[in-house]
């Protein structure tokens, strides 16, 4: 059974956080409305402080999320699907939780008033953006496994 800390190797990662970096990228750029903006607004002032700060937060972010998902892969990797992403369509909502725990306890540790004040601001929007994504996520984590 294969085991999705296989993404954290130095051969894979680096190709890894490139494509999920691209994927939260994408998925803030396709954002709209007042939530849209204050978050494309809130990415664009970290950039300018740190322009790789989005492709830093998949790095940080990478081995509790795919430790939240394991159990999901493995459940998968037994079954006779062959679509993670697929597979997971089902169980968006869980995941989603699942992400946004290990985000929260990451911005608890961080030590700047204003990244926290960002992040709870737009908190309760995150889930309503990340669900519908996750096939989209899981689909990139299968294509390096």
């Amino acid at each position: 059974m294969s085991n999705l800390s296989q993404l954290l190797e130095s051969g894979t990662r680096p190709q890894v956080v490139e494509d999920l970096t691209n994927f939260a990228e994408k998925s803030i750029a396709e954002q709209s409305g007042i939530a849209g903006m204050a978050l494309k607004g809130a990415v664009a002032t970290a950039k300018k402080v740190k322009s790789d700060v989005v492709a830093k937060a998949v790095n940080a972010l990478l081995p509790d999320v795919l430790n939240e998902m394991e159990p999901h892969w493995q459940e998968f990797d037994s079954s006779r699907s062959d679509d993670f992403g697929a597979f997971l369509s089902t169980r968006s909502k869980d995941v989603t939780d699942s992400i946004l725990n290990v985000a929260d306890r990451k911005a608890d540790e961080v030590n700047n008033n204003t990244l926290t004040k960002t992040y709870k601001s737009l908190r309760s929007k995150a889930a309503k953006i990340l669900e519908p994504k996750i096939p989209e996520l899981a689909n990139i984590l299968q294509r390096h496994m």
